[in-house]
């Protein structure tokens, strides 16, 4: 059986008990009301008839004194018996139905009433009925003790009130009862049923696992109380389990970076031998490759497949650079920089290039910008790498912007039809360095995968894909963060969020100076 079943039941036995309770007092108290009524009026009664009494014996008649006690018995009157005694206490003349004649006035009564010339009033409730007799004395000649007149009153007054009483008091009673049960069952319900519901459906839920569920329960009693216990515990198993999920993270996290980082050493031992096994042969093959462009006429097709032979050689020795410049790590200087000379030399190495391509690159530093702490050689290599991403993503006609601001805006929504990514955290204060351009985008699906090392957003063969690896590398080892946002068709935008000067040791820890992979010429694999 439910609790709230089980309370309704006893709170409704407790409120019948006490109705009960009071139903009875009330009849009690009806009862002895009525009884006290009857007996002043019965009181009054037997005064006049023993005024009538005394009269009819004064006149010596007991013809006309037997008459009269007939006729006051006769006559529609609450009198029942009519008795008369005399000093000596015997009966001297009576009147009234035979079955009065049961009920007998106590010889005491009659003798205390005529010595103490008191009145005397008795409620008797025995069967077959309740009466009320009062025995009041005589008065004989020069108000001497003529005797006594005792008159029994009948209470069928008193019973029928008392029935209309009752009767009345259970319709009351009963409808009372009714409303304080669907009071009782509707409190219980909205108190205690309801609540506890709710307590069930969200332990279920937090037993299948949905530590988000919570209770809504605005109240200061107790099951307020449990359900507020409830929200914090539900909400500390929350953090507990969101701890739990980030310190695995972090762990696995922690094994991918020693998995990329043995990969790596095995990388650059693998460079170093290949460059060293492959470096005399490429040597050779080039310089004799040259020997024979030479020897030829430049129009001469032999001529012409030596130029791509030589292409090509140059390709592989570039690559193998690359791989040994990603591998190899190289000691972390940073200083106080000025950004303006390195934007204005990246700009002059690549305008060729971008001349070539037919790309507008544009570069805007104001003048009262702070400098940043960096190892000028890395943030340059940075900016050539990210700059000659933009150049190839970019068709003719299109514009590359590298701009440099100090204004910290926030974070932004990315713009629509776009997707943006993030690697570390904004420190403060910062620099931002900004490179935008006009070219095709990034997918989606590409745009998770840019820093993976070895990946490329360009076609095959049209780079080694550790661009932006090393570009990662680099911020992390420097403290700063890097934001890219890209659409397909709508262009790309870069930020490089770089340590102020003024930031000094605050970033100077953030990342592994060891870990960084420097540079010393554009890659242009993203």
């Amino acid at each position: 059986m439910r609790i709230a079943t089980k309370l309704t039941i006893f709170l409704l036995l407790a409120v019948s008990v006490a109705l009960a309770g009071y139903g009875y007092l009330r009849m009690q108290r009806e009862r002895d009301r009525l009884v006290e009524e009857v007996q002043q009026d019965a009181v009054f009664l037997t005064n006049a008839v023993r005024l009538a009494v005394e009269h009819a014996m004064r006149d010596k008649r007991p013809e006309d004194v037997q008459k009269l006690l007939t006729e006051i018995v006769r006559r529609p009157s609450p009198v029942d018996r009519v008795r008369i005694y005399n000093s000596r206490l015997e009966e001297t003349g009576s009147a009234g139905a035979e079955a009065a004649a049961a009920t007998a006035i106590p010889r005491g009564d009659v003798e205390r009433t005529v010595s103490q010339r008191a009145a005397t009033v008795r409620y008797v409730d025995s069967p077959p009925r309740p009466l009320v007799y009062v025995v009041v004395p005589l008065s004989g000649p020069e108000d001497g003790a003529a005797g006594a007149l005792a008159v029994v009153h009948a209470t069928t007054r008193i019973e029928r009130q008392v029935r209309e009483v009752m009767q009345e008091l259970v319709v009351r009673l009963s409808v009372l009862s009714l409303t304080i049960f669907l009071v009782i069952w509707f409190t219980v319900r909205v108190s205690i049923r309801r609540p506890l519901h709710a307590l069930v459906r969200a332990a279920l839920a937090l037993g299948r696992g949905q530590l988000t569920e919570r209770i809504a329960l605005r109240r200061r009693d107790e099951i307020g109380q449990l359900a507020s216990a409830f929200n914090r515990m539900a909400a500390e198993l929350q953090a507990a389990q969101e701890r739990t999920r980030t310190e695995a993270e972090g762990r696995l996290d922690a094994e991918r970076q020693l998995q990329q980082a043995q990969k790596l050493a095995s990388l650059g031992r693998l460079a170093s031998e290949v460059a060293h096994e492959i470096g005399t042969p490429l040597s050779i093959i080039s310089g004799r490759t040259e020997v024979i462009q030479k020897k030829l006429p430049p129009d001469h097709p032999l001529a012409r497949d030596a130029g791509t032979v030589l292409r090509q050689v140059e390709r592989i020795s570039r690559i193998l650079r690359q791989l040994l410049d990603y591998a190899r790590p190289r000691r972390l200087t940073r200083n106080p920089l000025s950004v303006e000379p390195v934007f204005h030399r990246v700009v002059e190495l690549l305008d060729p290039l971008a001349g070539r391509r037919h790309v507008t690159l544009v570069a805007q530093v104001p003048g009262t910008l702070p400098p940043i702490l960096a190892d000028a050689d890395q943030l340059q290599q940075v900016l050539l790498n990210l700059v000659t991403n933009a150049l190839d993503a970019t068709s003719p006609g299109g514009q590359v912007r590298l701009t440099a601001s100090d204004e910290d805006s926030g974070p932004m929504p990315p713009a629509e039809g776009r997707l943006r990514i993030s690697r570390g955290r904004d420190p403060q204060p910062c620099v931002t360095l900004r490179v935008d351009d006009t070219g095709c985008g990034i997918p989606p699906e590409r745009l998770e995968k840019i820093f993976e090392p070895f990946f490329s957003t360009k076609e095959r063969g049209g780079g080694t894909g550790l661009g932006m690896a090393i570009v990662e590398d680099i911020a992390r080892a420097h403290g700063a963060a890097i934001e890219i946002e890209s659409g397909e068709g709508r262009g790309t935008t870069i930020w490089l969020r770089w340590p102020a000067a003024s930031a000094g040791a605050e970033t100077a820890g953030n990342g592994d100076s060891e870990a960084l992979r420097a540079m010393s010429a554009p890659t242009g694999d993203a």
